[in-house]
């Protein structure tokens, strides 16, 4: 994604209609409780945790936010309702480092997008992925925490993993993703995240060396084809609604 800082337009503007902000490891960064509907903010760099509270009223972590993500998606919304983000879900988004966010005016963000095709197809497309990874968890909530766990770590690896020097197929995993994050970005239980953790260590898609944890890239997208996409593929989608028709036939 092109960095608006850089757009001698948007430049101009800086301090009128937007403005870069600054915060700290484990510093709140924004809170659905206190919505900033007018504005949108974009993530400069760094990295972040979305989190939300548990049963026990606990902080979970659920989501990981990197530069070009958007902290308030809900913000993009324009007419109020009975679907209010606010009044379904509360949620916080804590710095994992230092992080830059930019805070922009939201009119003054979507004209200029307007203005540039392609700006604007990328923000959006960003936009879709973002919400597209967090509703395709929801989809597999039911299935095995094994799967869970492999499918976030796919997630992860694929925003804040490192790939080896030596070897590009291994993902080396930063050391905030711990066994405990995974667990509650999956939304399984400890005690079946250390058996799925297991046996993803036995497969060699979990791999602990020297002091690291790495993901083997290739085997963990084999295992989640095999055991997790296979389900929502278009060939197994047609197959099922040809066995529906002839069954009605």
């Amino acid at each position: 994604m092109v960095i608006f800082q850089e757009m001698n337009d948007f430049q101009k503007w800086y301090s009128i209609f937007w403005k870069t902000k600054y915060y700290k490891n484990n510093q709140i960064c924004y809170n659905s409780a206190k919505p900033k509907d007018n504005k949108i903010l974009l993530i400069k760099q760094g990295i972040l945790s979305v989190q939300t509270t548990n049963r026990q009223g606990e902080k979970t972590n659920s989501e990981i936010l990197v530069a070009g993500d958007i902290v308030n998606i809900e913000a993009l919304k324009e007419a109020r309702g009975e679907w209010d983000i606010p009044g379904l879900i509360q949620y916080q988004v804590v710095a994992l480092g230092l992080v830059e966010i930019y805070e922009i005016e939201k009119e003054f963000l979507l004209s200029h997008l307007y203005v540039d095709p392609r700006q604007y197809h990328q923000f959006f497309e960003r936009t879709i992925i973002q919400l597209i990874n967090v509703s395709f968890s929801y989809a597999i909530s039911n299935k095995r925490p094994q799967d869970k766990i492999a499918w976030t770590l796919f997630r992860i690896a694929e925003k804040v993993g490192e790939q080896h020097k030596k070897d590009r197929n291994l993902i080396i995993l930063p050391s905030f993703v711990t066994q405990t994050f995974v667990s509650e970005m999956s939304n399984t239980g400890k005690s079946r995240a250390t058996e799925a953790y297991r046996a993803l260590l036995k497969n060699g898609v979990l791999i602990q060396r020297h002091g690291h944890k790495m993901i083997d890239f290739k085997r963990l997208l084999n295992y989640l084809k095999q055991e997790v996409l296979s389900d929502y593929s278009i060939s197994k989608a047609t197959n099922q609604a040809d066995e529906s028709f002839f069954k009605k036939g």
